[in-house]
């Protein structure tokens, strides 16, 4: 890579500099090139790149420059990594690992209260917190990967004492954070980040809806998530457009709205889909087989079904565990990963195409043994102020 001068003004291109020294000698000392100390940082882990920024004026303004934010957000995205989350003791915890067999996870940030945690999207995730003292419940944006933070402004709503459920979506288009809370009964707020003084819009979808659980995922600026028709009773799946604020109901394919509902919505090939086995979206020893549902067509409400049987030997390689899916590897192979913390700590690959299954051991997180575990695929690095993430 190179980096021509008028793209780093403020830093000289100088490598050697000659001073007097109180003796009346020259010395000279060097500076390391801006080319090279562009390659070391971008070789650097997220964390590592952070706290680079306390290195120097220099170092901090190099770091915050959008041109280098965006070549380091550009090259995690061809290597993305795990995120876990695990809460214990009133604390949330983060962590990240390399999708590779027998990797050893890195322990990211904490935090100090218990918090409910969206889906990461471009190496944010939004955090819903409870505060004792006050009663209320704080939202707030964080970078796992920096520990920076950004508070959103309180909702003012009549929903007190209803479950308000969060969806952090992204709009690739126009490149807009949005956050989505709704009740469950009748209207929804929006809130869009990065438009100056943040504020909450109401809307109302055409279709009122109950929603139960928080099964979601963003595909191409549109959200899906599972609910049931208030009128009707009826279960149905909600799309909705992040960018129009429109939302949309498939209704009438009740076979892919089943395992919507029963399994883990999950993005195939930029499509929606579902993985669920025997009606549930735990697999283990006594698993058969996994059912993958493609939604092909939405406006014609089209899908496809694929069964795959599980190898014998499934339940040998297993043993006791209780497994969730997370999604569906860029290699196409599925992926599990526990409920719980155990030690040793192990994730599944099922390839369907190969018919084979691997493990991978993930160490470093083994202080956390027996609490609640929360895996994401495909988490990407993101150096980025928060201010340059939302303008």
């Amino acid at each position: 890579m190179s980096v021509t001068e008028d793209r780093l003004p403020i830093i000289s291109r100088r490598s050697k500099r000659t001073k007097i020294s109180p003796n009346g000698v020259e010395e000279n000392s060097f500076q390391i090139p801006i080319d090279l100390v562009f390659e070391i940082l971008l070789r650097l882990p997220a964390k590592s790149v952070a706290a680079c920024r306390c290195v120097s004026k220099l170092w901090g303004s190099l770091i915050s420059r959008q041109d280098f934010t965006e070549l380091f957000f550009t090259k995690s995205v061809h290597r993305p990594k795990l995120l876990f989350t695990c809460r214990k003791d009133g604390k949330l915890f983060f962590f990240s690992s390399p999708p590779d067999e027998n990797s050893s996870a890195d322990s990211l940030v904490s935090f100090s209260s218990s918090c409910r945690v969206s889906r990461p999207i471009n190496g944010l995730v939004c955090l819903e917190r409870d505060v004792k003292k006050t009663n209320e419940t704080v939202r707030v944006i964080c970078n796992p990967s920096t520990g920076q933070c950004l508070n959103l402004p309180k909702p003012t709503t009549t929903w007190s004492g209803l479950r308000i459920h969060n969806f952090f979506v992204y709009e690739p288009i126009e490149k807009q954070f949005k956050l989505l809370l709704s009740c469950g009964i009748h209207e929804h707020l929006v809130l869009t980040l990065g438009t100056g003084e943040l504020s909450w819009r109401v809307i109302e979808p055409s279709k009122p809806h109950c929603i139960h659980r928080l099964s979601n995922i963003c595909i191409n600026g549109v959200l899906y998530y599972p609910a049931t028709d208030m009128s009707s009773t009826d279960d149905i799946i909600v799309c909705f457009d992040v960018s129009s604020e429109k939302f949309r109901f498939i209704t009438a394919i009740q076979g892919f709205i089943q395992a919507g509902h029963d399994g883990v919505l999950i993005n195939y090939n930029g499509k929606l889909a579902s993985l669920v086995s025997k009606r549930s979206r735990i697999v283990d020893r006594r698993s058969k087989s996994i059912e993958l549902w493609v939604l092909q067509d939405v406006e014609n409400q089209e899908c496809i079904k694929h069964t795959y049987v599980l190898p014998t030997w499934w339940q040998d390689i297993v043993g006791t565990g209780c497994y969730t899916f997370v999604g569906v590897t860029r290699s196409k192979e599925f992926m599990f990963s526990p409920w719980y913390q155990t030690v040793p700590f192990y994730v599944f690959y099922f390839n369907i195409e190969k018919q084979t299954i691997r493990r991978a051991a993930i160490r470093g997180m083994e202080a956390l043994q027996g609490h609640t575990v929360l895996t994401f695929l495909d988490h990407v690095e993101n150096v980025k102020p928060l201010s340059l993430c939302f303008s």
